[in-house]
């Protein structure tokens, strides 16, 4: 392994070798200090200047005031930026050119102009010096007077003097004190001095680098930034006129034996990432080493290239481990303690040293880890820590955890978006230490407690945050970071474009009452919590992308904001255990990524669409999906959104769904609406599709209209599935505040709705749910015809097809029933509530959820949907967002497309979310039982950023089944036949990454496709297909049943038919079992419905008596079953006096109602598949399989085909290897000419895989052409060609 790590390390050193290399690690001694300045506060707050909270020096308030002769100078350093701020150099406070009451300053403007002067009697004496100074340059400047002329020295030659005597000889200066240095500064300072005399050139030419003679007849004060222990600045001179930083950053000069300065090179590496972005041009990249990075990253005019793409800056961290850091190590002597009763553990923390640590000031902590476990800030409310993985859901939530407890925010709420300042408590405080892993800090005595529990604090395993961000940049551009850790601080970058944070993690970016502006120790100005500036944000630019990051315990604040940015995309996100407390809006957001799009709203020109794609939110309270104007909202996946708030799992408010997409995404147990357009004129033209809402208030909430809503599901909403309102609309566009916002009651009467999926509850205004008139605009659908609404839209909906024969209005069927395997809003319950809805737990030893959501077979789904032009026939999507890969909108399979989001026997299962390194998400779930004994495995891709040539390779293993088989992306379904009962493992391989091992057990029977009790005096009637749970078995009704049995189930397995009685109401002369010969029917409103099709020719095969209540029944079937294949039965009374009923593949737990007495809950949905009709199959032989291992190793050595083949830029080769041996696979050209070797090692026996990127041995590019790849071994030899195309 370590040698392995060392070549990867060799191999990361040739590829940077051109690059820049940060290393904290490297030893250094200190040159120098000098004093950095910029717009940014310690914390990394940023906006207009205001001396309450930007960047100086203080100075003491005794400082003397400077009389008629006295000399002010420095060594200074200022960017080049186009900023036109007048910046302090030193001087008293003053703004924007105003020095009334001025003492004698220097103050910078522009990039080469110099104020200096003073004020007597309240008027300025100030002279501009024009070209005086460079930017990126030190420069000494120093500025004297002699009660008749100011002079201005610059690297000490005087380059300016006063030349009006009337205006400046014998004027005395206003008797105000020199207050700061640097303020309102951006650059760096150093060697400041201030004089009581007027200083020669002479004099200031020999000491501009430093003063030796500390005793200099005159000298005031003189600031070499060294610091004290408390980190003051020191004043060198006798007058002891010690300094106070605020905000500003104390910084080194450094030096090493063999290095006079670093400069980014190996043997030199920046010590900080901030030197190394100072340093570095666009096309280069930074290396950062392994490492915990806590230097402040503010920084302007980084690679500027206002919103143009161009040569970008890489970023990039060595490994996992390299961490951008918002704490701080403390050393601290422990000592246990009681407090409040509890035993604790009190350290004073040595401020000073925090803050030469930190490079600024540090006078209180924000967060405490202990072994790098999070500490919880003492509140009055306890909790288990919430970075633990909790066991609970938004239905059940975790016991003792946030998740159960809504109570812990520490402020009152104050408006939709401001919690207000009337504070419930203060975090962190001492008055609340009581349970363990909370802390608390005690600013007046800089005493932390810890009440540690499992972790004990030490000398040196205790780290503070210190800091809000990290990273702050500005008109900063082409920046991509990749592969870092962003630890307990928040990034932050505005006028900043085509920025990319990927293969990165944020977590605690931020924490309980963690203010951006005036911190927890400050008083909030105008009376409200700043939210705008709450966690990680993006403002304004074009093009910005996070790509492939996760986000864990951001706290009260964004998870992530564009705001202001074009073109802004997410992708491959995974967002967990966020947004701890209160209800406020903290989510992924897009905001105004439009110009003038109030104004002119009909204006595409004027929206720049953001995207979400592969994003998986998860266990957060809030933690939904804000998308901006036009936006894409692909495969998206937001489950368990405990906040309760009117919000939603994607919210489109008022304007924002206006040419918007959503596709492919899964809404489960979200905020009150899973997916919502919403506002007080919602707009239109809102396109979703493929998408399922589970588990909700309400699964679709769609205001506006002309909508298309296509193949979305939803079922398990407590309140309405599917909402296509008619309020909330005021025409086309009425969208603006400039509008009279008029409701007119005429929304989505003209959405289009088709092959879509409703449980419970269907209000649609829209004329495919039926005339207007008929459902009282949209109110109640269940008057419309369920003829019309399956065959001409395409639309199931559960309430038209009672349970219970009607007898209550709310009884409905269910759309579970008619799926695989699907996600289950019971499942999520507690064992308490299910016993009180259903008597017993349904779930007991079922409790993973499932997500197979397609539809079963024999399912009234299967080919029931309409054609929808770019949907479903295999076209590119023409709508408002084109498709994201060819093929995206699969053709449908079969005869017509099916109702609902899946088609059944599709090659493709999609599957929405976060893609990890590694193949995931197996379906069936791993651990999974009763698996269908004909079944599509699917799987979900690992992360690439390019599918292009990507395949996988998958090996299942189990009794009957010895298989592997590889998939083109992005085919991701294995079709496979079990053996009744067997147990199965399996993998899946992409690019040589292997998934974990799954596996899952097979069921013992098959259910029926179809079954139905039927009038058979009652000659073609057509019946609809409701779900009744008893199938009436009497002289005149036959209970019919359909069976598929799977082609490996053979002559040598016992086949047993099952059926339970429910209820007999009389027995005589007995019931008879027949063969029913008609293979072909259904209960679809065709041709094949079972109303319809001959009935009359039934063969009889048993005679069933003295049957008895709940008890099961079996009859063996081998004679009758001989061979895979339909089957169907039918039973039948004998008699006029013979009635029973049985249950059918429909029976519930219950009758299917909802128990009001669950809050959020309306689901009578629970299966009892114990009592279904079933054919079971049994043959212990099938069962028996020799070790997995073994069954997936090759039998032969093989070279595949690559694929793709042409291809460009790579592509794939596959191998087979059966026993371990060494392996050679080369490369050669047309000449026979070694091109690359890409394996020479020993490699164990299995399915190999590697990629070919069309570059040689030195990593250049090969031209294209065809070449030769040739696969060795002691035993095998075997060359294919291949070509690279331009």
């Amino acid at each position: 392994m370590k040698k392995i790590l060392l070549s990867l390390l060799s191999i990361f050193n040739l590829l940077f070798s051109n690059d820049l290399i940060v290393d904290k690690n490297k030893t250094y001694s200190i040159k120098n200090n000098y004093a950095k300045f910029d717009r940014y506060t310690k914390h990394g707050g940023h906006g207009n200047y205001d001396y309450a909270n930007r960047d100086r020096i203080t100075l003491p308030n005794d400082f003397p005031i400077l009389g008629s002769t006295f000399t002010l100078e420095a060594m200074t350093f200022t960017a080049d930026t186009s900023m036109g701020q007048h910046q302090k150099v030193i001087g008293s406070e003053n703004w924007k050119g105003n020095y009334s009451l001025s003492s004698p300053n220097i103050t910078f403007l522009n990039k080469n102009e110099i104020y200096y002067g003073f004020s007597t009697n309240g008027n300025d004496k100030m002279r501009q010096a024009t070209n005086v100074r460079k930017p990126n340059t030190w420069h000494h400047v120093a500025f004297t007077y002699d009660s008749d002329k100011g002079r201005l020295y610059i690297d000490g030659v005087q380059v300016d003097s006063t030349n009006n005597p009337t205006k400046w000889s014998g004027k005395v200066p206003d008797a105000t004190s020199i207050g700061f240095i640097g303020a309102r500064f951006n650059g760096k300072l150093d060697e400041v001095r201030v004089w009581s005399v007027a200083r020669t050139e002479v004099q200031i030419k020999a000491n501009m680098d430093s003063l030796q003679d500390l005793n200099s007849t005159g000298l005031i004060a003189y600031y070499s930034m060294d610091t004290d222990e408390n980190f003051n600045i020191i004043d060198r001179s006798s007058n002891e006129h010690h300094a106070t930083i605020e905000h500003a950053e104390i910084k080194q000069d450094l030096y090493s034996d063999n290095c006079q300065e670093p400069d980014g090179t190996t043997n030199c590496p920046f010590p900080d990432i901030l030197s190394a972005l100072e340093a570095v041009r666009g096309g280069q990249k930074i290396l950062i080493r392994e490492g915990r990075y806590s230097d402040l990253v503010f920084a302007d005019y980084i690679n500027h290239s206002p919103y143009t793409e161009s040569g970008k800056i890489t970023v990039l961290g060595e490994n996992k481990n390299t961490k951008i850091d918002g704490t701080i190590s403390i050393k601290a002597d422990w000592q246990l303690a009681t407090l409040n009763g509890k035993p604790v553990y009190k350290a004073v923390l040595d401020m000073g040293s925090i803050s030469q640590k930190a490079k600024t000031r540090i006078d209180t902590i924000y967060g405490v880890f202990v072994d790098d476990r999070y500490m919880i800030p003492a509140m009055p409310t306890n909790f288990k820590n919430p970075t633990d993985l909790t066991s609970g859901n938004k239905d059940n939530p975790e016991p003792n955890t946030v998740w159960a407890k809504s109570d812990g925010a520490p402020y009152k709420t104050g408006g939709d978006f401001y919690p207000a300042v009337d504070y419930r408590y203060r975090v962190g405080q001492v008055a609340n230490l009581d349970t363990t892993e909370e802390w608390a800090f005690e600013k007046n005595t800089n005493t932390l407690y810890i009440n540690p529990g499992q972790k004990i604090p030490n000398e040196s395993n205790v780290r503070v945050r210190i800091r809000t961000h990290t990273v702050n940049l500005h008109h900063s551009d082409n920046i991509v970071f990749d592969n870092l850790h962003f630890y307990a601080n928040a990034f932050y970058s505005r006028h900043g474009s085509y920025i990319t944070i990927k293969n990165s993690n944020f977590t605690h970016s931020w924490e309980a009452d963690l203010r951006h502006r005036e911190m927890i120790d400050g008083s909030d100005t105008n009376n409200k919590v700043d939210y705008r500036y709450r966690g990680n944000l993006m403002i304004d630019g074009n093009h910005n992308v996070v790509r492939n990051v996760i986000f864990r315990y951001v706290v009260d604040a964004y998870i992530f904001s564009f705001r202001g940015i074009k073109y802004p995309v997410y992708e491959n996100i995974l967002a967990e255990y966020n947004g701890w407390f209160g209800n406020i809006f903290w989510n992924l957001k897009v905001d105004d990524n439009c110009l003038n799009c109030k104004q002119d709203i009909t204006n595409d020109n004027n929206y720049f669409s953001d995207t979400f794609r592969y994003v998986t939110m998860r266990q957060n309270r809030s933690g939904n999906i804000g998308p901006g104007s036009r936006s894409l909202t692909e495969y998206v996946w937001v489950e368990d959104h405990y906040q309760n708030t009117d919000g939603s799992g994607i919210g489109r408010a008022t304007g924002l769904a206006v040419k918007s997409t959503t596709r492919y995404s899964w809404m489960l147990n979200t905020n009150r609406n899973g997916i919502r357009f919403d506002g007080s004129c919602a707009g239109q033209y809102g396109l979703v599709h493929h998408v399922v809402s589970l588990g909700n208030k309400r699964g679709y909430r769609l205001k506006g209209d002309k909508h298309n809503i296509y193949h979305v599901m939803a079922y398990d909403n407590w309140d309405t599935d599917i909402s296509l309102r008619p309020d909330k609309y005021c025409g086309d566009y009425g969208t603006t505040e400039f509008e009279s916002k008029v409701a007119n009651m005429k929304g989505n009467h003209n959405t289009d709705i088709h092959n879509s999926i409703a449980g419970r509850l269907l209000s649609c205004a829209s004329s495919d749910c039926g005339d207007q008139a008929i459902t009282n605009n949209g109110a109640n659908v269940k008057n419309t015809d369920p003829k019309f609404l399956l065959n001409d839209s395409g639309i199931w909906y559960g309430r038209h097809f009672p349970i219970d024969n009607g007898k209550s209005d709310w009884s409905q069927s269910f759309p579970q029933t008619e799926l695989e395997d699907p996600w289950l809003d019971n499942r999520t319950r507690s064992s308490e509530e299910l016993i009180q809805i259903f008597g017993s737990d349904p779930f007991e030893n079922d409790r993973i959820q499932s997500y197979d959501f397609r539809p079963r077979k024999g399912s009234v789904f299967i080919d029931a949907g309409k054609i929808i032009e770019g949907i479903n026939d295999g076209q590119d999507e023409n709508f408002y967002h084109p498709s994201t890969y060819n093929y995206q909108n699969r053709k449908y399979v079969g005869n017509a497309p099916d109702i609902g989001p899946y088609e059944y026997g599709d090659s493709v299962y999609w599957i929405p979310g976060y893609r990890s390194a590694s193949p995931s998400i197996p379906i069936p779930r791993d651990g999974a039982k009763n698996v269908s004994l004909e079944y599509g495995l699917a799987w979900n891709y690992p992360w690439k950023e390019d599918y292009i040539g990507t395949s996988a390779i998958v090996a299942i293993s189990g009794p009957g089944l010895v298989k592997t088989q590889t998939f083109n992306y992005p085919n991701n379904v294995m079709f496979v036949k079990l053996v009744p009962g067997g147990i199965y493992n399996w993998t899946v391989t992409v690019d040589g990454i292997t998934s974990k091992s799954w596996s899952f057990t097979a069921e013992d029977r098959v259910y029926p496709l179809n079954d139905r009790s039927v009038d058979v005096t009652i000659a073609d009637s057509t019946y609809l297909p409701q779900q009744f749970q008893n199938m009436l078995v009497s002289k005149n009704h036959r209970s019919f049943l359909k069976f598929d049995i799977p082609s490996n189930i053979d002559s040598t397995y016992k086949i047993n038919l099952n059926l339970t009685p429910g209820k007999i109401y009389k027995e005589q002369d007995g019931f008879v079992i027949y063969r029913f010969p008609t293979k072909d029917w259904d209960e679809r409103l065709k041709g094949t419905n079972i109303g319809l099709v001959d009935k009359s020719y039934v063969v009889s095969i048993d005679t069933l008596r003295n049957l008895k209540e709940n008890e099961p029944i079996s009859i063996d079937v081998r004679s009758i079953i001989d061979t895979a294949g339909v089957y169907s039965f039918a039973l039948g009374g004998i008699s006029e006096e013979d009635s029973m009923y049985l249950y059918s593949r429909d029976k519930l737990v219950l009758n299917g109602d909802f128990n009001n007495s669950i809050e959020n809950h309306n689901s009578g949905y629970a299966a009892l598949h114990s009592v279904w009709p079933s054919i079971s199959f049994k043959n212990d032989a099938k069962l028996n399989v020799v070790d997995d291992l073994n069954l997936q190793i090759p039998s032969e050595f093989a070279l595949h085909d690559n694929y793709p083949n042409p291809f460009n830029p790579t592509t794939v080769i596959r191998f087979d290897i059966p026993t371990e041996t060494k392996v050679r696979l080369v490369v050669y050209n047309m000449l026979g000419q070694k091109v690359k070797n890409l394996e020479q090692s020993t490699l164990s026996p299995g399915y190999h895989s590697i990629v070919w990127n069309g570059t040689n041995d030195q990593g250049l590019r090969v031209s294209a052409g065809m070449y030769f790849y040739q696969v060795q071994t002691n035993e095998f030899v075997k060359t294919k060609k291949m070509v690279l195309l331009k």
